[in-house]
């Protein structure tokens, strides 16, 4: 015993290589069948309590995945040992050491260990002295949280234990831990004891008061005894919604706490938005909610982005056209308020609802814009930092409307920035602005880059460099024609790329992704700037510091190269691949290390056994080791760099495609299913070089291994997105160059998923209509034969979402199924892609199915609104047809407003097509003018003025 107690004391030194030396020899120990009987012993006999509580730690590890294998009359006296240990302890370390210890003890045990356990608990929860309630509800709930099963026939008795200890008003720990352990109780009921948890709700409010009001940092621990009851039974909180709202909502907007404690009552308004936003909206609660979330809540911009993710789950869970009419009016009053807070919490509410952005703009598009206009140009730097984020969530479906207030704040925005450089938020509100005018942004272009230009002094504060380098790659990327203005740019960039103090290389390779992102409008650049940035990644990797900051930028250059400069990087392949396969085959970020606690590597050992006698380790005992955010991060970009050296470096990159291939074939067997997808891309993009540009496989051994990949991984894939990725990276081989081997499997594959057998299409999801566009796609590339048509044939029509009763015309013997199909998903379904492909594949067959009824169905099914890349080969169609056969359009003239007013302006069209499709209109609007005007008044207001305006005045 003696022994045992000095190596557990040696354990405390905080000498490492003492340390080292006694984790060893406690682990030699351990392989004596009596050690844990003497740690036993020493949980009450050891006189330094820190020995007690190493006992303690180290027993229950010790006993962790070895209970059914250790001494037998030690399992059965453990619950009394524990409880008297208890009984004796004084100091709190050790009691929650031996907590955790008796936790183990009931889980392992069963209801039998709860005797001894729980007579003690009973005892100590109504003793006066505060120290040990506080213990007892320690160790019920720890017992909770580790062994729910053997105390869920006990939970009257534990629920009335809890109610006794909150009926005392005690001190702040005794509340906490009472409130801690009901948290647990309703974890463990779950909802097979609604009443029991219902009427425990008062109680539990009232003690979060009091805690709150004593001891602020256990009470904003204290309230995720409210998200355990709205997980385990939602309908056991609902009849005390509104108190619990009151709470939160008076805790949130008490400027006079802590940000903290704020932000948890927010969070606990955001979990009762997921768990039950209907109860909310059924029991009227719906607007004291949405005026507290966007009342003033202080200077901090923390708590009014809390209330923004509240607002956030509000518009997941609730149907827009159930939460707009409600919030609208709060959003109008809010922006009425002379206080900032408001403001700001009006434009966060505003930011929240992109969810909801089609009602939004079908209905109070208006507001919207008005309240962005107001926001972009308020006097206070958090208000227009919140209208810029809303402009951000909101600009795709508020275009091209919003261009319009992005354009009139630019001045007011590029004027906020000041002689000085600005702050953080004038910057972000420059960027924001210059993303959402893209292209449009053209004349404004020298007002915009002046500043941005300005900044750029090597000399100037980092601060301001790093800022003003940000919003130079926004403008950079926004697809703005930067003309002239290319070489001011790479002037300005050029100081910032010369060699200087290791403290300088963050701005160096920041402004070298901004001439990554200039792409084509820098290509004299590019070769220089990869160069570098190959140099600076060769720095990096000799410091080995871990970093790989510069190996990212060089990735991203060498792609932006490849697309501007094709087979002219060739000569730069050498020093790129090498880096591309590092990054694609660098090892996940591990735990642990030299400096790991001892008893860390002891628990990994032990808890890592194999389990004696059937026992079983529970998962969440085990060490897990995580993907890092940085190092998926990172994948994603060494996926897309080879897929951009792949289409475009051509035959001078074959030569490396072997090895690229190996590294992709392992990623594509990650569990992080973000680096999954893009391999799957990347492998796509190998799809073309392998097969050659036509004809025969040049080399048929490596295609067919990618294919066979990407077949497998559609197979596989649990989620749509995944699944979606290796299909289209798969369409890229299908074809006359597909091997023979892989056109059945491939076939088959396309066939399941518009039959809905993928594991991924369980759940109904927006990614499921992209796998179904896919594999109608790939079916059509392959060329099947009619024995799999009709088989899919019942599976499309099925498919149709509304019944459409017999018709000569649809129905026309004479049609072949797929023709009759189409027609009968124009004139049946609803809004969705699987409409939009069906104008998109009867303009694509006109000459063929070309008949009045056809057209009818057609100008009825538009707008094409939800698969935007079939808008302008259906918009081109209509064009042709009007040019072809004029009188044609005219029977459409009041359909025709409405059929194409969204895309009149939009900027998504080309000139051409959009020139085209404003004299189509005009010219019908000139030949059957009121069925036009009849058309144009049944649009919202702002969208006939809109059209009206770019037409002219040709129906006058």
């Amino acid at each position: 015993m003696a022994e045992l107690e000095a190596l557990l004391r040696a354990l405390l030194e905080p000498d490492t290589a003492g340390l080292r030396r006694a984790t060893l020899s406690l682990r030699e120990a351990l392989k004596d069948p009596e050690t844990p009987t003497r740690l036993a012993g020493l949980l009450r006999d050891a006189p330094q309590p820190q020995v007690r509580q190493m006992a303690a730690v180290v027993l229950r590890r010790c006993l962790l995945g070895r209970w059914r294998g250790s001494d037998p009359e030690l399992r059965g006296r453990l619950p009394s040992l524990v409880a008297e240990a208890l009984d004796a302890e004084t100091e709190h370390a050790v009691t929650v050491a031996l907590a955790q210890l008796g936790a183990l003890v009931l889980r392992r045990g069963g209801e039998g260990a709860w005797g001894p356990l729980g007579n003690w608990v009973t005892a100590a929860v109504q003793d006066p002295r505060p120290p040990r309630r506080e213990t007892a509800l320690l160790v019920l709930s720890a017992a909770l949280d580790a062994a729910p099963e053997p105390l869920a026939p006990h939970a009257p008795a534990v629920a009335a234990l809890c109610r006794g200890a909150l009926a005392f008003g005690g001190p702040p720990p005794t509340l906490a831990y009472g409130l801690r352990a009901l948290g647990g109780l309703a974890a463990t009921v779950g909802d097979t004891r609604t009443e029991l948890l219902r009427g425990l709700l008062p109680e539990i409010l009232t003690a979060l008061k009091l805690l709150l009001d004593g001891d602020e940092d256990r009470g904003a621990e204290a309230l995720e005894v409210l998200d355990e009851f709205l997980e385990a039974d939602p309908a056991a909180v609902t009849p005390h919604l509104r108190a619990l709202l009151d709470l939160c909502l008076q805790v949130a907007g008490d400027k006079g706490r802590g940000d903290a404690v704020r932000v948890r009552a927010l969070d606990t308004l955001t979990f009762l938005a997921q768990k039950s936003p209907k109860a909310v909206l059924r029991g009227g609660l719906l607007p004291a909610l949405l005026e507290g979330l966007t009342s003033p809540l202080g200077d901090s911009d923390t708590p009014r982005n809390a209330a923004a993710r509240v607002l956030d789950a509000l518009a997941v869970g609730l149907p827009p056209e159930k939460l707009l009419p409600q919030l609208v009016p709060v959003l109008g009053g809010m922006w009425g308020s002379a206080g900032g807070g408001a403001r700001q919490g009006a434009l966060l509410a505003l930011g929240a609802l992109g969810g909801a952005g089609t009602l939004l703009r079908q209905r109070y598009l208006s507001l919207a814009l008005g309240v962005l206009q107001g926001g972009l140009g308020d006097p206070e730097p958090g208000v227009r930092g919140a209208a810029a984020s809303a402009l951000r969530s909101l600009e795709e479906n508020l275009q091209p409307e919003v261009q319009a207030v992005a354009e009139a704040a630019l001045p007011g925005a590029l004027s906020a920035l000041g002689a000085a450089g600005g702050d953080r938020t004038s910057w972000f509100v420059l960027e924001s602005l210059v993303e959402c005018l893209g292209e449009a942004l053209g004349p404004q272009l020298p007002a915009v880059l002046g500043p941005i230009l300005a900044s750029l002094e090597p000399s100037g504060p980092p601060e301001t460099l790093e800022l003003a380098l940000s919003a130079l790659h926004s403008l950079a990327a926004s697809g703005a024609e930067l003309g002239e203005q290319a070489g001011p740019i790479l002037g300005a960039l050029t100081p910032l790329l010369q060699p200087g103090p290791p403290e300088s290389r963050p701005l160096r390779l920041q402004a070298l992704g901004v001439v990554g992102a200039l792409g084509r409008a820098a290509a004299e650049a590019l070769v220089p700037a990869l160069d570098l940035a190959l140099s600076l990644a060769r720095e990096e990797e000799e410091e080995d510091e871990g970093e790989t900051l510069a190996r990212r930028a060089a990735l991203a250059l060498a792609g932006a190269g490849a697309e501007a400069l094709g087979a002219s990087l060739a000569p730069l392949l050498p020093r790129v691949v090498p880096l591309l396969l590092g990054a694609l085959g660098q090892p996940p970020p591990t735990a642990g290390g030299e400096g790991q606690d001892p008893l860390l590597l002891f628990e990994e050992e032990e808890e890592g056994a194999e389990p004696m006698d059937g026992d079983v380790i529970e998962e969440e005992e085990l060490i897990e080791v995580e993907l890092g955010g940085a190092w998926a991060e990172e994948l994603v970009e060494a996926c897309e760099a080879l897929g951009g050296l792949a289409e475009h470096c051509g035959a001078a990159f074959a030569p490396f495609a072997p090895p690229c291939l190996e590294a992709l074939l392992a990623l594509s067997q990650l569990p992080d299913p973000v680096p999954r997808a893009a391999s799957y891309e990347a492998l796509g993009s190998l799809v073309g070089l392998f097969a050659g540009s036509g004809g025969a496989p040049t080399s048929p051994g490596p295609l067919e291994r990618v294919l066979r990949a990407l077949l497998e991984a559609a197979r596989r894939e649990p989620g749509a997105a995944g699944a979606a990725a290796a299909l289209e990276a798969l369409g890229k081989g299908l074809g006359p160059q597909t091997p023979t081997g892989i056109r059945e499997h491939a076939a088959r594959l396309l066939a399941d998923t518009v039959l809905g057998k993928l594991p991924c299409q369980k759940d109904a999801s927006e990614e499921e209509e992209d796998l179904l566009v896919l594999a109608g796609d790939g079916l059509v590339a392959l060329g099947v034969g009619e024995e799999l048509v009709l088989e899919l044939l019942p599976a499309l029509v099925d498919g149709l979402s509304l019944p459409v009763p017999p018709s000569p015309f649809l129905d026309a013997p004479s049609w072949p199924p797929g023709r009759a199909l189409v027609l009968r998903a124009l004139a049946a379904e609803g809004p969705g892609r699987a409409r939009d492909n069906a104008c998109s594949v009867l303009v694509r067959n006109w000459e063929h199915w070309e008949s009045p009824e056809a057209l009818g169905l057609l100008v009825r099914a538009l707008p094409v609104a939800h698969d935007l890349e079939e808008e302008a080969p259906v918009l081109e169609g209509l064009v042709r047809l009007h040019q072809r056969l004029p009188h044609t359009l005219w029977p459409h003239a009041a359909e025709l407003p409405r059929a194409c007013a969204d895309a009149v302006g939009s900027g998504r069209l080309g000139p051409g097509l959009a020139q085209a499709l404003q004299g189509l209109l005009r010219e019908v609007w000139g030949s059957r003018p009121a069925a036009f005007e009849e058309g144009l008044g049944r649009l919202p207001h702002s969208d006939a003025a809109r059209l009206r305006r770019a037409l002219g005045s040709a129906g006058s």
